[in-house]
């Protein structure tokens, strides 16, 4: 009995579906009872740990989504001529395959299709690839070096990502089209081979800039020097451009840059000091998440938000400087800054997000000003050292665990209008010693002063705080 599993589709080809056997040489036929074998299914392949060496019939010209996919023990495979497609995942995690030519027919390299082939040294490309798809060769981390065909126009996200090994690429006249993180993580990556008249790249020493965009998209590992300064012109900071770049301890940009996208700077734990663009109008999530050494920021007016994570785990960072601009500090983005002492809050300010100041345990005083109107969960959450808390008047809802942990909290100052304080807002202050309640209160979490040990609570006589105080036995006071 053949360990082989084909069907027969309405053309009158055959498929094969997959395999049973256990051999570590398979050749497939060329013809299933008179009908022939034109392509392999999707999985026919997938898992074989045995698998080593595949030879397929020129009768074949499709190889289904992630056919030979995880096959670690595969080594060599020949993809005949026939060959017009290959689908998504084709030979991701073939592990031990070192070498691959792929089929002048092909077109398209899909989504991930050489994905964690990690031993893959030589790839040979034919000229009629006109696209590479995201992550077609990313954690191919033993690939050198790559000849790019004169016919590719685009590449996708994270296409070379992570391949640790790649010194040197080309990119080709006809190449448009460029993802997001194309070689992300590529930190051997030191050069590109870009022709002097091509319409959209240029290495500047490693460095590559889009020109048509104004970007620049990637900034060499292995350069060596610990200032850069970012050419004038350049309008945009791509995402990860200088992402892990260890070596750098100050990088100054011109007044030409108007975006730094996200995690542009990311885990650059050496950067001391950078010279932010007068004319930004939006830095990304992350841009600077991990920038453990920079010591302050200023930021510039115009800039209508702190994003995500922005300053995530800048743990340096003692001074920030927010322009009146401001309206929004997003979730997360100064948690982890443990030594962040100074920060001014714009008079414009109007939402301050979850965990924006989590764990910024040097922070002494808040002012929150009066234009604010969001107080996000967690928003003030560990600050240890803070001692002094006022309130704006604006705002209505005090949530979850916002001043939890802060354990040396003594004044908090609620203004009038405030409706609700949230589960474990202050849970765990336990220097907190007296909180007058606004009228305005209509609810109280239970557990909203949990572990408050000596707390006072100062209430109006005939409201919600002075029935809450009574329920939970609560030492008060009318005021």
């Amino acid at each position: 009995m053949s360990d082989f599993l084909f069907s027969v589709r309405r053309d009158g080809t055959a498929q094969l579906d997959g395999y049973e056997g256990n051999e570590s040489r398979v050749v497939i036929p060329s013809e299933h009872e008179g009908h022939p074998v034109t392509s392999i299914a999707d999985n026919a392949f997938s898992w074989l740990s045995s698998l080593q060496t595949v030879v397929i019939p020129e009768t074949v010209t499709v190889l289904g989504e992630a056919a030979f996919s995880w096959c670690e023990s595969l080594v060599s495979i020949v993809i005949p001529d026939s060959v017009k497609i290959i689908g998504e995942w084709c030979f991701i995690g073939c592990s031990a395959l070192k070498s691959i030519k792929i089929p002048p027919a092909v077109k398209k390299l899909n989504y991930s299709t050489f994905q964690s082939c990690s031993s893959l040294r030589s790839i040979e490309l034919p000229d009629s690839i006109k696209q590479i798809g995201p992550e077609t060769f990313s954690e191919c981390r033993s690939l050198e070096s790559i000849t790019l065909p004169k016919n590719l126009s685009s590449l996708g996200d994270n296409a070379f990502a992570a391949c640790e090994s790649l010194k040197e690429i080309n990119l080709p006249n006809k190449l448009v089209e460029f993802g997001s993180n194309v070689f992300s993580g590529c930190v051997s990556l030191a050069s590109f081979k870009v022709s002097a008249n091509h319409p959209i790249f240029e290495d500047r020493g490693g460095v590559l800039l889009n020109k048509s965009e104004h970007r620049l998209l990637f900034y060499p590992f292995s350069r060596r020097e610990h200032t850069y300064e970012v050419p004038d012109g350049v309008r945009i900071i791509a995402e990860e451009a200088f992402a892990n770049r260890l070596q750098l301890n100050e990088v100054n940009m011109p007044d030409t840059v108007i975006t730094i996208e996200q995690k542009a700077f990311y885990g650059c734990k050496n950067l001391k000091s950078i010279q932010l663009s007068s004319s930004l109008t939006r830095i990304w999530n992350n841009a600077f998440h991990g920038c453990s050494s920079l010591a302050d920021i200023t930021l510039p007016e115009g800039l209508p938000a702190v994003e995500y994570s922005v300053f995530y785990a800048c743990s340096s960072l003692v001074s920030v400087r927010l322009p009146s601009s401001i309206r929004i500090i997003a979730p997360c983005a100064f948690s982890g800054c443990g030594n962040l002492s100074v920060i001014n809050l714009p008079d414009n300010l109007i939402d301050i997000g979850d965990s924006a100041f989590e764990g910024c345990r040097s922070l002494e005083t808040v002012n929150l000003p009066d234009s604010l109107e969001t107080l996000g969960a967690h928003a003030f959450g560990s600050c240890t050292m803070l001692d002094s808390v006022t309130l704006g008047s604006k705002i209505k809802s005090i949530a979850t665990q916002t001043f939890a942990r802060c354990q040396n909290l003594n004044h908090v100052e609620i203004p009038e209008g405030l409706e609700e304080i949230g589960s474990e807002a202050f849970e765990g202050c336990e220097n907190l010693l007296s909180i007058q309640l606004p009228k305005s209160i209509t609810e109280i979490a239970g557990d909203a002063f949990f572990d408050c040990r000596h707390l006072m609570m100062f209430v109006y006589p005939d409201s919600y705080a002075k029935q809450y105080v009574e329920d939970h036995d609560f030492l008060f006071s009318e005021v």
